[in-house]
């Protein structure tokens, strides 16, 4: 049985929460579960990550999240499939050099048995104001 739409919804932002915070926090086995086996993690560089390349990297410390917020997100949910839109502020060093980074995102969430996973991101750099 599906989940109405609404809890869906509130379902699907309450993962990606704790996607931002198992990243700051560094729990990649947390963030490993909140993510889909077949993700693709396209950054605001556009360099386009596997799951599996995306772990790789924070593990070796390439990206070390120190904060991140998001704002104005809207969720559609289609069943078992979710899309977020909205926009995130993130404060991360990458390779050793800290970067803030202010972005437009769209992610994709699909509903399986282990709850919520994103299977696809794709961020771009958001216009200087």
């Amino acid at each position: 049985m599906t989940e109405p739409t609404d809890k869906a919804a509130a379902a699907v932002l309450a993962a990606d929460e704790a996607r931002y915070a198992a990243m700051i926090a560094q729990d990649y086995d947390a963030l490993g579960k909140l993510l889909a086996d077949d993700l693709l993690y396209t950054h605001s560089t556009a360099v386009t990550d596997t799951k599996a390349e995306y772990l790789a990297a924070l593990r070796s410390g390439k990206y070390r999240y120190k904060a991140a917020r998001t704002e104005g997100v809207t969720v559609r949910v289609h069943g078992t499939i979710a899309i977020l839109n909205g926009r995130g502020f993130i404060q991360v060093d990458v390779d050793g050099v800290p970067k803030s980074l202010a972005y437009i995102f769209v992610s994709v969430w699909v509903r399986t048995p282990a709850g919520w996973q994103m299977t696809a991101l794709q961020s771009t750099a958001a216009p200087k104001a």
